[in-house]
């Protein structure tokens, strides 16, 4: 803390020794410093320049006369321990000023890594505003992510575009991908990788609890999990869960196969089909709905394709087309 020191008449500020002048003080001055929560106490350094004794911590500063009295001084002993209050809210640590710029200090994080962020951010992060990330943590974790479907991280997109990173393939290429979807290994190499159509891929079933009424919806997704949590603008409210899914060798397959079951549905049984109107906006998506007394029939569509494949992997050289038509005929009840 700095003080002022009645013996020598020499005020000790951020470690330095500044003696006092003996020059007068200004009814004024005395006035607005008191206005801003302070005690003028003296002059030093030179004619320019008063002691300034913060009514709330006691700390004097050496501040410009003009801003005593034209402007509104703040106590940077104030900022720093409300800065230093936030930080430990968050578990962190306020380690240092940056000196590259006042709005920025170095701050450690509960994971032991010191972090460059904005004051203000820190203090919002202490509001319950957002989450203090660490940058070192983030990229381990992208990392990590990207080695299990054959990628590692290299950095930041050479591409300069948000939310994304430069990631290497396990044949050498480097491609910018964006971080949601190397988390779920959405993603195809350029270089080497097959499209969609040719990955493996799935039929599923998923069961939506609105709250008017519980729907179903048959699609296909190489990401089941994530065609439900993140691609259908579910209602963070909403229940959702998956029911089925069936593993396809392709993409091409899935959508074929999916499209005829849709297709066998409208034709078959139309009044089980719900149109865009009955659930609107709650789901994004245009059609694949279907009442909930739909599951028995859309088990034996899928345990029909389940059935198809498995006899074509047993008799590769038979056709399964006509297959296909005599599996759906059979789901009208009776």
């Amino acid at each position: 803390m700095n003080v002022h020191s009645l013996v020598s008449d020499t005020f000790i500020i951020d470690g330095d020794a500044y003696p006092a002048l003996d020059k007068p003080l200004q009814p004024n001055w005395i006035a607005a410093a008191a206005r801003a929560g302070f005690d003028l106490i003296g002059r030093a350094r030179d004619r320019y320049h008063g002691v300034l004794r913060c009514r709330t911590c006691a700390t004097d500063a050496l501040v410009r006369i003009n801003v005593i009295r034209d402007a509104t001084p703040l106590c940077h002993a104030c900022i720093h321990d409300r800065r230093s209050r936030a930080a430990q809210a968050l578990g962190a640590e306020l380690v240092a000023k940056c000196p590259e710029h006042r709005h920025y200090g170095l701050f450690r994080l509960p994971c032991g890594h010191v972090v460059r962020s904005q004051y203000t951010r820190v203090e919002a992060a202490a509001d319950g505003g957002h989450a203090l990330g660490c940058e070192d943590c983030r990229a381990a974790r992208d990392d990590e992510a990207a080695r299990d479907f054959g990628w590692v991280l290299v950095g930041p997109a050479t591409s300069g575009r948000a939310g994304y990173r430069d990631y290497r393939h396990h044949c050498g290429h480097v491609q910018s991908i964006s971080v949601s979807n190397m988390r779920w290994g959405d993603c195809t190499c350029a270089a080497c990788g097959q499209g969609w159509a040719a990955k493996p891929s799935f039929i599923y079933l998923f069961r939506i609890d609105l709250p008017e009424m519980s729907v179903l919806k048959l699609g296909y997704s190489a990401r089941p999990a994530k065609r439900l949590r993140h691609q259908l603008g579910l209602d963070r409210s909403v229940s959702a869960e998956v029911i089925r899914v069936l593993a396809l060798s392709s993409g091409n397959l899935a959508v074929r196969e999916e499209k005829a079951c849709h297709r066998h549905m409208r034709n078959m049984h139309p009044e089980l089909v719900l149109p865009k109107r009955v659930f609107g906006d709650a789901i994004k998506t245009q059609g694949e709905i279907y009442h909930l007394r739909a599951e028995p029939l859309l088990h034996a569509l899928i345990d029909g394709v389940t059935a198809r494949f498995r006899s074509a992997a047993d008799h590769p050289s038979r056709s399964t087309a006509p297959k296909a038509t005599d599996a759906r005929r059979d789901t009208r009840p009776d």
